[in-house]
């Protein structure tokens, strides 16, 4: 027996009309989700290219910086000592000047000018940041100080200086040579 529904179409033919609409509209799911992916795709493909690109241009930004900063080392080590070396000038000056006035028969010189040349000379180190350590009676300090004698005095207190031999220098907070000094002990 035949049985019709109510549209007039079989079971079967209904089931595999449904079955047919259901396949079709699976496809047409499945061609949005592949448009879908495809356009996400295109974004993804087009956001690595900018990416790229800027990683590119940031390395780029970071060799010139590289190069810049090292041609700038490079005029420091070269050009470094000249403000130091403009002040010395007027010392230079004053040297040839004093050697000038020498008494030619006992090339002697004016003491004047020799104390000029030494003022100047220490004035162009202090503008440059260079400072003398002269620890006269001062207490011994081997960051600063080099002792090249100990002497037995009651007179002071023990590890004092109590004479100094040659002046040091120092640049800022660095030494540059330590000054040479007789100690005292008791």
């Amino acid at each position: 027996m035949n049985k019709k529904e109510s549209n007039g179409k079989l079971p079967e033919e209904e089931s595999n009309q449904s079955l047919d609409e259901k396949i079709e509209q699976e496809k047409i799911e499945q061609e949005k989700i592949e448009e879908d992916i495809a356009e996400d795709n295109e974004l993804i493909e087009d956001s690595a290219e900018d990416l790229e690109e800027k990683v590119l241009r940031a390395q780029a930004e970071v060799q010139n910086v590289r190069k810049t900063a090292q041609k700038e080392i490079l005029k420091a080590r070269l050009y470094g000592s000249e403000s130091l070396v403009k002040d010395l000038l007027p010392s230079i000056d004053n040297l040839f000047r004093t050697l000038e006035f020498q008494n030619e028969e006992s090339k002697s010189v004016p003491s004047e000018g020799i104390e000029l040349v030494i003022r100047d000379m220490l004035s162009a180190l202090e503008k440059n940041g260079i400072s003398i350590v002269d620890p006269q009676d001062e207490e011994f300090n081997p960051d600063e100080h080099e002792a090249i004698s100990v002497v037995e005095n009651n007179d002071v207190s023990p590890n004092t200086c109590i004479q100094v031999t040659q002046k040091g220098y120092k640049f800022k907070d660095r030494v540059i040579r330590p000054a040479m000094v007789i100690v005292s002990k008791k």
